[in-house]
């Protein structure tokens, strides 16, 4: 072995130290100050780069100079077995059940911590909660109790008056137990809410007419009767999608406002054909033909949230973990549209997975220290509480990863999107099937382990943030939101796990 002289290892340096500046515009953080000069941001170990406002380069006009360099979280992980016990599963849906169905009331607080304002029902995180009850526990007494209460709860509220001017099934949050609308300011309208609920419902109604129970959804949830409820829950939220599905809205974070939330409009087309499903179940094929309709009308606005880069959940909020929590909750048996293993899908990871490895310093220290994943806050420049990490968020990457396991035994990726794959997981050349099922279901492991990581020492309870710099539990205690995506991820782990068996008899 030959040393190679100073001149090129002097090369190396320099190529190695703008290799660390290659970083993707969107993926860049704030190093510098105000007025920051190029010698004053590289004596502090950043990187200096002119803005670009090159067409390549779409919104870089608002890019930072003075950025970090890159840091990398690799998610290629090898399995060594669950990442939780049944025991500690079965702790965590303690502390799920524990916000649903307060005093009976059917409703669901986003948190017990008074002390930062969560004890209340917000409309979104009901209907996930309620999907997460749904998919991840047994049928049972339970369940029907929790959701016979649930329904009540939203017979209620849809038949309120609403006293900021607003339809009632776009209202954001209620009073807990006594249902009365949040009185303060807040952004509204919160437009996910019908077709999130509608969706809950609609699955709900439709295990109810399996076991041969139809006349429960005939009840209160599909009357087929407008001066009985509306015609049902369910058909009245829907026919509010139908009409007003463009309508401006907030955003997931209900901080600012668009007409074309990807979040809000892949979700809602999702209820829409899980609603079209039970309206032929009840006999009613042109509720069906109206509700498909509309969602094909949706999905013709959906394929432009694709900028060749990455999916974009806004013009004025691109870079968002909302699209991730979307691919999941938003998905639906028969969906083509940003499917799991799509390209589209695995450059958004591959952009998120930069972008907050990057940002939080925690990350860096989780990845020096040897443990797998990374954690996903929000959106780059978050304030709230600091700008943090979210479990939820976190969870939902895992839970995607574990759906592309799952869909790869049947998938065929052409080399644009194997490329798209190795950038987001750092692979290697030629997976495929039950093989390219245990990398994934690798490195959904590996996401787990991150948040276990930071929840094991506090008996697997979990805030809504993690601290970005010093990984100390931060914002409300015991969100509800976070305890669902985790058990819809270890939930999406079994599939994961049977499309991996060929490979290994470790799952």
């Amino acid at each position: 072995f030959r040393a190679p002289s100073n001149m090129r290892l002097n090369s190396l340096v320099v190529l190695a130290a703008a290799d660390q500046c290659d970083v993707a515009s969107t993926a860049r953080t704030d190093c510098g100050f105000v007025g920051v000069d190029q010698g004053q941001c590289e004596a502090k170990g950043c990187c200096w780069k002119p803005v670009q406002t090159k067409a390549s380069e779409a919104g870089a006009e608002d890019t930072p100079w003075c950025y970090y360099k890159a840091a990398s979280c690799p998610l290629k992980y090898e399995t060594t077995g669950q990442p939780y016990t049944e025991a500690e599963i079965s702790k965590i849906r303690q502390y799920f059940v524990a916000n649903l169905d307060i005093q009976s009331s059917g409703a669901v607080i986003a948190s017990p911590d008074k002390s930062v304002g969560y004890y209340y029902d917000w409309a979104r995180d009901g209907a996930l909660s309620m999907g997460a009850l749904l998919k991840t526990f047994p049928a049972g007494a339970d369940v029907d109790t929790h959701f016979g209460n649930y329904i009540s709860w939203v017979a209620a509220r849809q038949a309120q008056a609403d006293p900021h001017g607003i339809d009632i099934r776009v209202e954001v949050k209620f009073e807990v137990p006594s249902g009365a609308v949040y009185a303060g300011g807040w952004c509204r309208p919160q437009t996910d809410a019908p077709g999130l609920r509608a969706r809950v419902l609609s699955e709900y109604a439709l295990q109810k007419m399996k076991g041969g129970d139809k006349s429960f959804v005939q009840e209160k949830l599909w009357t087929g009767d407008d001066s009985k409820y509306n015609g049902g829950l369910i058909k009245y939220d829907l026919a509010w999608v139908v009409a007003n599905w463009a309508q401006n809205s907030c955003d997931l974070w209900e901080e600012v406002q668009s007409e074309d939330f990807f979040w809000g409009r892949y979700t809602m087309r999702a209820g829409l054909m899980v609603g079209a499903e039970l309206a032929e179940a009840m006999g009613d094929d042109a509720s069906a033909a109206t509700y498909r309709s509309t969602a094909k009308d949706i999905e013709g606005t959906l394929a432009g949230h694709f900028n060749g880069a990455y999916v974009f959940e806004s013009d004025n909020r691109p870079v968002d973990s909302a699209v991730v929590g979307a691919f999941s909750d938003g998905d639906f048996d028969g969906n083509q549209l940003f499917g799991p293993l799509s390209k589209e899908v695995l450059l958004t990871i591959a952009n998120l997975n930069s972008v907050f490895c990057n940002a939080f310093p925690i990350n860096q220290q989780d990845t020096e220290a040897g443990t797998p994943g990374v954690m996903y806050g929000r959106y780059p420049g978050d304030t709230f509480f600091g700008g943090n990490p979210w479990f939820l968020l976190t969870a939902y990457l895992a839970e995607l990863v574990y759906r592309q396991a799952a869909a790869a035994p049947g998938a065929t990726l052409d080399a644009d999107t194997y490329a798209a794959l190795q950038q987001a997981f750092g692979f290697e050349d030629g997976l495929s099937g039950a093989a390219l099922a245990k990398a994934l279901l690798g490195a959904g492991d590996g996401v787990l382990l991150r948040i276990r990581k930071h929840t094991e020492a506090n008996d697997f309870h979990m805030n809504e943030q993690l601290g970005k710099n010093d990984g100390q539990m931060t914002s409300a205690q015991d969100l509800t939101w976070g305890y669902a995506n985790l058990l819809k991820a270890v939930h999406a782990r079994q599939s994961a796990a049977s499309a991996a068996q060929q490979a290994t008899v470790l799952v």
